[in-house]
């Protein structure tokens, strides 16, 4: 990759990584362990379903500048979520979930834009969310006084700034990519990207984990997961993501199950689940070639229908999510090895 990539990829990994860890420090805020229901679907509807909408008006105006309008937003949200009233507190994490969406679309955009058609930026960028995210989690649980958080907010507008001359432009020119079999409809490769980006989200949260007990424990999972994230790309671009796609989902199973109680062998199964998240992207830029925002932004509807029965129902039991696991895989195999090359 040239400077430039290199550069804009490393500043949208912080910049997520930033916007996790602003979001998930005012959500955990003095709540301990948890947030209750009606947060947590508040939030992740407002900053996963919008996006593909925020992905097509970048598109009809390219040079609006979707990251500062985000940074805005959550600069307006934590006085929102200072407040008492249920009623303004909930419009806090709307407009808190609104500029986490808006941000996301950028990232997703700039890393395209610059990628010269390879999945690793893009995987980058995403990858910063696990590692902000369980920083945010764990600094929101010790219910600091949330002000604090414009300072890592004015971090975020100047790295958006900086990025916005290498893609907020006029015109612009998307690479191509062609990761996906030119015999296969668009819409079948759009479907396949689609379901098994749900049924990843879905599995990730299935995923029966019991060593996971202290802070060490939980940062190394956040770790493994977005150093996955971010490799899946690499490899993918290097080995081909079909080779990468397929091998993974099917070789994670075994170590996603019997890892419930070993956490070497949870870790490698984490790992290699989270070598996908880039190729589901990948799929949909290769067929959405003028628009990675919208691109982009069915992958974030896939990942919040896939969350939604655990919300509404939570873990079915270790015997049922293992069922689950292995035929949902088995599935997800299957659809990457007929659509990509």
């Amino acid at each position: 990759m040239n400077k430039i990539t290199n550069n804009l990829s490393f500043t949208y990994f912080v910049i997520h990584a930033l916007v996790e860890l602003i979001c998930f420090s005012l959500l955990y805020n003095g709540l301990g362990p948890g947030i209750t229901f009606i947060i947590a679907f508040t939030f992740d509807f407002f900053a996963f379903v919008p996006q593909a909408i925020f992905g097509e008006l970048s598109n009809h105006f390219p040079k609006l500048d979707i990251g500062s309008i985000g940074v805005l937003l959550m600069g307006i949200s934590i006085f929102f979520l200072n407040q008492q009233e249920l009623s303004l507190y909930i419009c806090g994490v709307l407009i808190l979930g609104l500029g986490n969406a808006l941000l996301h679309e950028a990232g997703a955009i700039a890393t395209v834009i610059v990628s010269n058609g390879r999945l690793f930026p893009s995987a980058l960028f995403v990858s910063g969310g696990s590692f902000g995210l369980i920083i945010g989690q764990t600094i929101g649980k010790a219910g600091l006084n949330t002000y604090w958080l414009l300072l890592p907010l004015l971090i975020i507008e100047i790295m958006v700034l900086y990025s916005n001359k290498h893609w907020l432009l006029a015109e612009r020119k998307m690479p191509v990519f062609q990761i996906t079999k030119e015999n296969k409809s668009e819409q079948l490769i759009i479907l396949v990207a689609f379901l098994v980006t749900v049924i990843r989200s879905h599995i990730g949260y299935a995923i029966p984990i019991s060593w996971n007990k202290t802070l060490w424990q939980a940062f190394l999972l956040f770790f493994i997961m977005g150093l996955g994230k971010a490799m899946g790309g690499y490899w993918s671009d290097k080995y081909g993501a079909r080779k990468v796609g397929v091998f993974s989902t099917l070789f994670c199973i075994p170590f996603l199950i019997i890892g419930k109680n070993i956490m070497l062998l949870s870790i490698i199964g984490v790992f290699l689940f989270s070598l996908t998240m880039s190729i589901c992207f990948g799929m949909l830029l290769s067929v959405i070639k003028d628009n990675p925002g919208v691109a982009f932004g069915i992958t974030t509807i896939g990942l919040f229908l896939g969350l939604c029965p655990v919300m509404f129902f939570g873990s079915m039991g270790y015997l049922f999510d293992s069922i689950l696991i292995v035929i949902l895989s088995l599935l997800s195999a299957f659809g990457l090895h007929k659509t990509l090359r």
